[in-house]
């Protein structure tokens, strides 16, 4: 998960405590009961016992103002989980709060073109929300208030530059799954242009889109590349290798 994704999710609801004491602040728990409940969301010790957590939020507290935070919340531990189709449903829900939830999104975007598969019934369909989230967190983006009002501009501008690195990696593998190849080429190299750091995940569907492509000297670089930057399955990337060698 990108750290800051999960950082835009805590973002939605810390600190409980100074939110009960300022009534400005934002969303408020209406009783010590609610509270305890949002902090069992807060503090659970697993994907397992967040998503419970969550859910015993949602209906012990119905009028609770932290619906977004509450079905977010279940969304990362649905995608923890690897449960890709209750991760789905929690996202929706929680765009349907909240449409400009930039890390829902751009979570969204990420995802469903991950588990597109080519034979799918309702791949355009699936492709084409993966593109239209990605699309709307590149016009949020820009103008997205800080997270962390103790982070420095530079700082900040570090994060949309990865957040709008995220979002075209996810345009790039909708097209890359549509066999739009050199689009797919274009917009991944886009992608690690605008990340503070480079990804050995993007670099891995760069690598495939040149092998796609018929451009072996390209992909071979860009596989390599993976496996030098690590923290991505190293058998999918020397798998990625063989076939590129073989051209």
């Amino acid at each position: 998960m990108n750290r800051w994704i999960l950082a835009f999710a805590l973002a939605l609801a810390l600190p409980f405590a100074a939110l009960a004491q300022d009534a400005a602040a934002g969303p408020q728990p209406k009783s010590q009961e609610e509270l305890d409940a949002l902090m069992a969301v807060q503090n659970a010790a697993g994907p397992e016992d967040r998503a419970e957590a969550a859910d015993k939020l949602l209906k012990e507290f119905p009028d609770t103002e932290f619906k977004e935070f509450a079905n977010y919340m279940q969304m990362l531990a649905y995608m923890e989980m690897n449960d890709f189709d209750n991760m789905v449903i929690f996202g929706e829900r929680t765009l349907e709060i909240n449409p400009e939830n930039v890390g829902v999104l751009l979570q969204l975007a990420s995802t469903i073109p991950t588990r597109t598969r080519e034979f799918d019934l309702d791949k355009e369909e699936k492709l084409g929300k993966a593109e239209d989230f990605a699309n709307k967190a590149i016009t949020l983006v820009p103008n997205l208030a800080k997270m962390d009002p103790n982070m420095t501009d530079d700082q900040w501008l570090l994060v949309k530059k990865d957040f709008m690195g995220q979002a075209n990696e996810a345009l790039g593998l909708v097209a890359l799954k549509r066999g739009e190849n050199e689009k797919a080429i274009e917009l991944l190299q886009k992608s690690l242009t605008q990340a503070s750091q480079q990804s050995a995940q993007t670099f891995y569907f760069l690598a495939d889109a040149y092998q796609k492509a018929g451009k072996k000297d390209e992909g071979l670089a860009a596989v390599n590349k993976t496996l030098e930057l690590g923290n991505f399955p190293t058998s999918l990337a020397e798998d990625l290798k063989k076939k590129l060698e073989a051209m």
